[in-house]
């Protein structure tokens, strides 16, 4: 983890970011400890950006904090997995269920560019580009209820989901069934079908919850 860490502006924004990114890469694994002093003297840092930096982990759910035992990395059981895909679930379709007369074409066009790119980067099996437009096209669906709040709460969860997509994305078979589905919700938008839409929606989280599911028995 040292040789990818760049000291920036704010130490501890970055050092939260490095931290989060060894957490959902599993470079920490659940309940593995996250050692302060050996952070503080790993990175060359002092000691007071550091305990920033974890409790921002902290409160993004990441980190637990305990007295006398410092930082672990959080489990996460079947219980948060379900809270966090029905709450997946609730933002995503909410702007196909809300206000259906503002998703016109012009509205639901913006939607068909990362659908197309993933697709691309699919032929040649680069799942990693293919993962980030298919995040674009998630980001989308939640931009269509056109609410500040929402987009805020959807920025905050990514980071949970991003511990569980990275379990799946190469897994034999899901992308390409990730990406049929999200051609099968664009193509019920930009005809007109949002009850079908968002739907599929429904559907479609509902399958990656079980593949995540899957994916962590797996790895049990």
């Amino acid at each position: 983890m040292k040789e990818r860490f760049q000291k920036p502006t704010t130490l501890a924004t970055e050092i939260a970011r490095h931290l989060r990114e060894a957490i959902i890469k599993g470079e920490l694994a659940p309940g593995e400890r996250v050692n302060e002093s050996k952070l503080t003297r790993d990175l060359g840092l002092s000691r007071s950006p550091v305990r920033e930096a974890i409790r921002v982990l902290e409160s993004e759910g990441l980190l637990t904090l305990e007295p006398h035992r410092g930082a672990h990395v959080r489990p996460v059981g079947d219980d948060d997995l379900q809270e966090i895909f029905d709450l997946r679930l609730m933002i995503e379709s909410h702007g196909l269920r809300r206000d259906g007369h503002r998703i016109t074409a012009d509205v639901i066009a913006p939607l068909r560019a990362p659908v197309d790119e993933a697709r691309k980067a699919l032929a040649t099996n680069a799942f990693e580009a293919w993962h980030r437009a298919s995040l674009r096209f998630h980001d989308g669906l939640v931009a269509l209820a056109g609410n500040r709040q929402l987009t805020r709460l959807h920025e905050e969860l990514k980071i949970s989901l991003r511990r569980y997509q990275i379990s799946i994305i190469g897994s034999p078979g899901q992308p390409e069934r990730s990406q049929a589905e999200h051609e099968a919700i664009i193509d019920a938008l930009e005809h007109g079908k949002l009850e079908q839409g968002a739907a599929l929606v429904a559907a479609h989280i509902t399958n990656l919850k079980e593949a995540v599911l899957k994916a962590m028995v797996r790895t049990e």
